[in-house]
């Protein structure tokens, strides 16, 4: 441990640039609140206790252990780590609550004969998004609202195909809730639920033959609408298969609007390059004042990482 004594005239920022480290660790280490509040004699802590050393009997374990583990399968899914917008502005909130936000993200592959492509751009007054278990690890629930919130997204790419998705949505009010059942709440085994919106309208647009390079296989659809009022009921159920890490899994939501006029239809079988699972379903909806609409979705393979859906309802 490094120990500094303040002098008449220092300034923590400074004691900062001489022991290579940053105020914000100094005030940490020292549990500072006020960066201006240091005193001459006061003692600082500047760098925390060394690790000890790993013994040789570690060490030699650590690296058996590292020649033995099986490398992952080709192509299987992992785990995916968490990333963020590659531009986020927002006057207030956390990572799962953003206040009067503007967002942008996107990224770019060369693979194939050409490679794929996708973005999203978002603004808006209030989102925010909450899952977990609720004090009893069998029985957990989600939300999530949306105020006064627009967003945009595209993806698209030929590598041994063609294929793309695009949709555009803004809403003035949405909320969802649900509650699952299960240890795991990205996989859990049965989850209900229900959702709401208030002047929202929307368009997606969906084609897919051959592989994008995000999925392989067949998908076509195509919606547009608006609503002043619609609500939604959805239910997930994920059946483990035996001696496996995968699941089968049924997704179906349906719903009623009102005030409201559009059309839409979509059908997809293909394989989730990303997650590694395979999805056939198909979804309809039509509004003319008062509407209805259904969005049903099969699916088999790995266990879902995130809570996330990639395609369905």
């Amino acid at each position: 441990m490094t120990v500094h004594t303040v002098q008449r005239g220092e300034t923590l920022s400074g004691i900062a640039r001489q022991n290579n480290t940053s105020v914000a660790a100094l005030q940490r280490l020292n549990s500072i609140s006020d960066a201006d509040s240091i005193m001459a004699g006061q003692r600082l802590i500047v760098a925390p206790p060394a690790a000890p050393p790993a013994s040789p009997a570690a060490a030699q374990a650590g690296q058996a252990a590292a020649r033995t583990a099986a490398p992952a399968a080709p192509g299987a899914p992992v785990a995916p780590c968490p990333k963020k917008p590659a531009f986020m502005k927002r006057a207030g909130g956390d990572d799962n609550v953003s206040a009067f936000y503007v967002t942008a993200d996107g990224e770019a592959k060369r693979q194939g004969l050409l490679g794929q492509a996708k973005g999203e751009a978002g603004v808006g007054m209030t989102k925010m998004d909450h899952s977990g278990h609720l004090g009893n690890r069998y029985v957990g629930g989600s939300h999530k609202m949306e105020l006064m919130t627009a967003e945009a997204k595209a993806a698209g790419g030929i590598v041994h195909g063609l294929g793309g998705t695009a949709s555009a949505k803004a809403t003035m009010v949405e909320q969802e809730a649900s509650l699952f059942a299960g240890t795991d709440k990205n996989s859990p085994w049965a989850e209900a639920g229900g959702a709401y919106s208030l002047m929202q309208a929307e368009a997606k647009a969906d084609g897919l033959i051959g592989s994008d390079g995000r999925r392989a296989g067949i998908a076509l659809g195509a919606k547009a609408g608006a609503a002043a009022a619609s609500g939604d009921l959805k239910g997930e159920i994920n059946i483990p298969i035996p001696f496996t890490n995968k699941t089968i899994t049924l997704r179906g939501k349906g719903g009623a609007s009102a005030g409201s006029v559009g059309a839409g239809a979509s059908a997809h079988a293909f394989k989730d390059l990303e997650t590694g699972r395979y999805h056939m379903g198909v979804a309809g909806e039509a509004a003319a004042l008062l509407g209805l609409k259904a969005d049903l979705d099969l699916s088999v393979g790995p266990r879902y990482t995130s809570r996330e859906r990639n395609a369905g309802p």
